[in-house]
């Protein structure tokens, strides 16, 4: 009878054991290879383009092609990455330079690291060329993402100008800052914490794995950019950074006023705004509203209506990378027209 209770307890303590044992290997195993994987992935991942150092011990990822002025430059909408924009780069780059980027810690663009604040001036004006010294603005705000951007083509990558600058969403407030400051020629949050924990823990790659989640860019037979989108699902610093872009966009439009206030638009600037005539289906209806109604604020009292407005009847939130051509013929034409001005 002894024998009988001594055998079962330690039948009971293996039991445990390996129940235990199995515990810690679902826990452990998965952020683990997740992070082991991201490692491995990013280099084969980014070789569609290049990393530029833009100093401060940070590099961002860009990718140009074609030949000819001016310099196209399609920034992304927020918190997503260049993949977005392949399209119609392919497109474009038939008649001129085309360039795509990654921002700040998204898609495969580095976080600034930290490094002692005396030597980072020092970093920034060894590595591009002595860029004029400027204090730099709050991660994750338009101020800082107009200043890296600054460097990226104008220090780092040496693009011809003059430039097109192509956004979305916050990339449109960057292409506006961006102009308006160096004079160039012519409810999401939670969603995204979970999205970013579920990456930390591995969970987003057992899904992606299973089926059971899709990439945002779904209608392409590319396997670059299917590979390249759900590594970024996967990847919990390309996800928080994407959270920090949508917290930090009341900073950004106080820095948009700043910047009015302190300095007008360049006249010799052309604008023009292209809207989505049917609602963001990704939005409520409140927000949909109210970014309607900062459109029209922006035409009709910022630009004083001198601005071209295009309307396209689509809802699509990625609607430049699933339908290119929307956009191709908006952009080809400000390309013509600065070449026959360029030629008069």
């Amino acid at each position: 009878m002894t024998s009988t209770t001594g055998s079962w307890k330690q039948a009971l303590k293996a039991t445990m054991w390996r129940l235990l044992q199995f515990c810690l290997f679902v826990i452990v195993a998965p952020p683990l290879l997740n992070f082991a994987s991201i490692k491995r992935e990013s280099s084969l991942l980014s070789e569609h383009g290049l990393p530029y150092d833009v100093g401060f011990n940070q590099k961002l990822f860009l990718r140009c092609r074609g030949k000819g002025v001016p310099t196209v430059i399609l920034d992304s909408p927020t918190g997503f990455g260049s993949d977005v924009w392949l399209p119609l780069q392919d497109q474009l780059k038939e008649i001129t330079t085309v360039c795509v980027y990654d921002r700040s810690g998204i898609g495969m663009s580095e976080l600034p690291t930290s490094i002692p604040k005396d030597n980072a001036q020092k970093e920034a004006e060894q590595q591009t060329n002595k860029v004029p010294k400027m204090g730099r603005g709050m991660e994750f705000t338009i101020e800082r993402m107009a200043e890296d951007l600054h460097r990226l083509i104008t220090f780092s990558s040496h693009q011809n100008k003059p430039f097109i600058l192509v956004g979305t969403e916050l990339s449109g407030l960057i292409a506006r800052f961006y102009a308006q400051i160096y004079e160039l020629y012519n409810k999401l949050i939670p969603h995204f914490h979970i999205l970013q924990l579920a990456a930390a823990t591995g969970i987003n790659r057992l899904l992606l794995i299973s089926g059971m989640m899709e990439t945002p860019l779904k209608n392409t037979m590319n396997d670059s950019i299917i590979y390249r989108q759900r590594h970024l699902l996967c990847n919990p610093r390309h996800i928080g950074s994407a959270i920090r872009e949508h917290f930090y966009m009341n900073e950004t439009f106080s820095q948009m006023k700043l910047a009015w206030r302190m300095k007008a638009f360049p006249q010799n600037i052309s604008v023009t705004i292209v809207t989505k005539r049917k609602y963001d289906t990704h939005l409520s209806d409140s927000l949909n509203k109210a970014w309607d109604q900062s459109q029209q604020y922006l035409r009709e009292n910022l630009f004083r209506n001198r601005v071209q407005h295009i309307t396209l009847d689509s809802n699509d939130k990625y609607f430049m990378f699933n339908k290119p051509s929307l956009l191709f013929s908006s952009i080809s034409d400000a390309i013509h027209e600065w070449r026959s001005k360029g030629l008069a």
